[in-house]
């Protein structure tokens, strides 16, 4: 069983989960429990109808679906299979079929809703569960409903391609809304509460509080995965490598669990003061007919992670002196290498585009992490600052129009590094960043 994925943008992938070939099963066991049995069991606690990774009851504002399920009992009309899936402490989630369990629950109640507008059975109109005749009630008890269990054997990946399939809401669950699910425990907690507890997160992605398809909660995730895993280990699909170390980490010990929270911690904050609007987005270069450049306001998950995983292994002392050079390679690189631009829009998480984005980065990132003070070859950002507030300073010197942000100046070496030239402001000339790419 090959399970096929698809990235981030929607591009299929090609590629399988890599699940070994004696786990490619999927374990169920399938019982007709009556509905008083799987009400008594949702009220103990035994099975989880009310998950949040599951959509409200939608159907509480609308009493004619509620009238015709419990009508359909009557009818002896065939309901829908429900699907759950076996937690490790043997409880149970409801994956498909919340809708009705949840009206079977509320009809059920002492205080339950009335049926109304039935067309069939019109007599029974006005009537709860407590009103109904004993005969009728004992149907509604015994009336037996379908249940397929996925047991906790089953391999994670095939779980997950399971409840995407099972996934047909009119609007479906996202990837990690999923995971939610299906890798409850102490690491998704973590997940949820470092995305929902960090303000300066929240405000890299312009979020003024958690995002509600959990995009911001896969965020941490992919983070701490490639943290963890090593770019070097990473191997596509994004969703299986997600998938895997979700299930590693699932219960993971508190003193893991802090060392990994100041790592994240740390990360943000530094992202925030070097990159600030530039977190998670793109400068996009300007063109022939207008050389200024303007910041893309769509985030980029491939940039994110990339700016993130960068700074897991500096401390704040031997990043934030050099923020501002760090932004400028930064600006360079994003802006004018062609190689690294085509990693953040195309194919974004397939193996290769992975890797070379991410070690194309750790590089440029190493060579002004230790900034030298001696024979620099980077200006700093108040050296380009200088220039910039300078009388016409702002005039780009290739095409001699105004330079409208500092972000888009590049500094360039009169005569060039490579050729001797010394990074200093005599030696020192601003550009439009298109400018500078396009005289080569």
């Amino acid at each position: 069983m090959v399970i096929q994925n698809q990235n981030e943008n929607g591009n299929d992938e090609g590629e399988g989960y890599n699940i070994p070939l004696k786990e490619r099963e999927l374990y169920t066991q399938i019982n007709d429990p009556p509905i008083k049995d799987l009400c008594d069991r949702i009220n103990k606690g035994r099975i989880e109808v009310k998950a949040d990774f599951q959509r409200e009851y939608v159907w509480e504002t609308k009493p004619e679906l509620k009238s015709k399920l419990i009508e359909s009992v009557f009818l002896k009309v065939p309901i829908p299979v429900v699907y759950t899936a076996e937690l490790k402490d043997g409880k149970e989630v409801v994956i498909d079929g919340q809708q009705r369990l949840r009206t079977f629950l509320e009809f059920c109640k002492k205080d339950g809703f009335k049926l109304s507008r039935l067309k069939i059975l019109e007599n029974l109109n006005g009537k709860s569960y407590t009103q109904l005749p004993p005969e009728l009630q004992e149907k509604v008890d015994s009336y037996p409903i379908r249940v397929v269990k996925i047991l906790k054997e089953s391999h994670p990946d095939i779980k997950f391609d399971i409840f995407e399939r099972l996934n047909r809401g009119s609007v479906k669950l996202s990837d990690q809304e999923l995971r939610n699910c299906i890798y409850r425990g102490k690491f998704n907690f973590l997940l949820k509460m470092l995305a929902a507890g960090n303000q300066d997160f929240l405000q890299i992605q312009n979020l003024k509080e958690p995002h509600k398809r959990m995009k911001d909660v896969e965020r941490v995730l992919r983070f701490l995965a490639f943290c963890d895993r090593g770019i070097q280990n990473y191997k596509s699909p994004i969703k299986g490598f997600l998938n895997d170390y979700m299930e590693e980490k699932r219960d993971i010990e508190d003193s893991e669990a802090k060392e990994k929270a100041e790592r994240f911690k740390k990360c943000v904050e530094l992202v925030k003061v070097v990159f600030g609007d530039l977190a998670g987005r793109r400068w996009q270069a300007g063109d022939e007919e207008d050389p200024n450049g303007e910041l893309s306001s769509l985030f980029n998950e491939g940039i994110f992670d990339a700016q993130m995983v960068g700074f897991m292994d500096y401390t704040k002392h031997d990043i934030i002196p050099n923020a501002q050079v760090i932004k400028d390679v930064y600006l360079d690189l994003i802006s004018g290498d062609r190689k690294f631009i085509e990693t953040v829009e195309i194919a974004t998480y397939d193996t290769k585009q992975t890797k070379k984005r991410m070690e194309t980065w750790l590089r440029k990132l190493r060579e002004v992490a230790d900034y030298p003070s001696g024979d620099r070859r980077f200006y700093t950002f108040e050296e380009k600052e200088s220039i910039f507030k300078q009388k016409s300073g702002n005039i780009c010197q290739i095409c001699r129009n105004e330079i409208m942000e500092i972000d888009d100046a590049h500094v360039d070496h009169i005569e060039r590094f490579s050729e001797g030239g010394k990074t200093t402001l005599k030696n020192a000339q601003l550009t439009h960043r298109y400018c500078n790419l396009a005289k080569g």
